[in-house]
């Protein structure tokens, strides 16, 4: 134990690979620490922890695993803070899930089944909306980029209630009584989507107010900067965190006083470790980051596998469930959750 302690502290002995591995096992262990803690503290707020926000942060792992391969062999103690830094690379920085609460929950027959689907315009879904719900499983799925041919199938199914809201539509199988649109021209008129629509619903006798909504995404700064133009990508990039964060406010506040039991889903087009959806949604159950499996990724950007799509959940919902449904044919995968009203929330 003694010797445990001091090949922590300094090399195992003077072997160059033994120096290489503490020293490489020093530098990996503070910039992990480091690292997150500007990570998680700079996002939204600092242009290169945005664009970290937003990248395969997957990729960090890569450097760690030839190091933990030298420690193996040359000095075993050095797994231990390296061990520590996957941990916190792992959990706070990736955000992968363990999935406990799903697993150790039980299913009911008065679960309610919430799909959310970027549809990206419903050209190249693989299946028309009814088979796609079937598929899923699913009680109530919400779209959003819902056009064209899609939405007129959407609203021709005769075995579902259906609406839609600009680009905003619901599938339910419970009758929808009611829908009210949040105002959104001040934010339309400096670029922002703002899309949130309200559908109310009557399931088994209660009303429940289910938000559907498409946020601004910081697409453009981040295709300037990919592009090379560092600087502007870096003022647009700013910019859009400014309307996302407003939008988040706005999103947030008209969910919460449509009235309860409440669920806010659809496309934020902001990943779980954002400071302003961290900070803003506090109240609010992310269902996947609270029983789902893994790190959730819903938008396919080809080795790029951001998680921006969400199942958001009030005080009156117990999460039994939530995972990523099978690619079918949009840029995004459907994120579907097992939901459980509370009888005394």
């Amino acid at each position: 134990m003694v010797r445990f302690g001091e090949n922590l502290r300094w090399s195992a002995s003077d072997h160059p690979l033994d120096r290489v591995a503490w020293a490489a096992t020093v530098f990996v262990s503070v910039c992990t620490f480091l690292g997150v803690i500007l990570f998680r503290t700079g996002a939204d707020l600092w242009w290169p922890a945005t664009v970290i926000l937003f990248a395969p942060r997957w990729t960090v792992l890569l450097p760690i695993l030839p190091i933990l391969g030298l420690s193996l062999v040359r000095d075993r103690a050095l797994l231990v803070p390296l061990g520590v830094s996957l941990v916190v690379l792992v959990g706070p920085f990736l955000g992968f899930g363990s999935g406990v609460r799903g697993l150790i929950a039980t299913e009911r027959e008065d679960d309610l089944m919430v799909a959310t689907l970027n549809a990206a315009g419903g050209q190249r879904i693989s299946f028309g909306p009814g088979r796609l719900v079937d598929r899923l499983g699913v009680d109530l799925l919400m779209v959003q980029e819902c056009r064209g041919p899609f939405r007129d199938t959407l609203r021709g199914l005769t075995e579902w209630f259906t609406a839609s809201e600009a680009s905003l539509c619901v599938v339910s199988r419970f009758p929808i009584r009611g829908t009210a649109v949040m105002d959104r021209e001040n934010l339309e008129g400096v670029g922002g989507s703002a899309l949130v629509a309200t559908f109310s619903l009557d399931v088994r006798g209660r009303t429940i107010h289910v938000t559907n909504v498409h946020l601004e995404t910081p697409r453009a700064g981040l295709e300037l900067m990919r592009a090379g133009l560092v600087a502007e990508g870096a003022e647009i990039l700013r910019q859009k965190s400014l309307l996302r964060e407003i939008e988040l406010r706005r999103a947030e506040r008209w969910g919460r006083e449509r009235g309860h039991p409440a669920l806010v889903v659809g496309d934020f087009n902001t990943p779980p470790e954002s400071r302003h959806l961290r900070r803003i949604w506090a109240d609010w159950t992310d269902a996947f980051g609270h029983a789902g499996f893994g790190i959730g990724g819903t938008r396919l950007n080809g080795w790029i596998r951001a998680r921006i799509d969400y199942v958001m959940a009030d005080d009156h919902w117990t999460i039994v469930g939530a995972w990523t449904g099978e690619p079918v044919g949009s840029d995004h995968l459907p994120l579907v959750a097992r939901l459980r009203l509370r009888s005394n929330p």
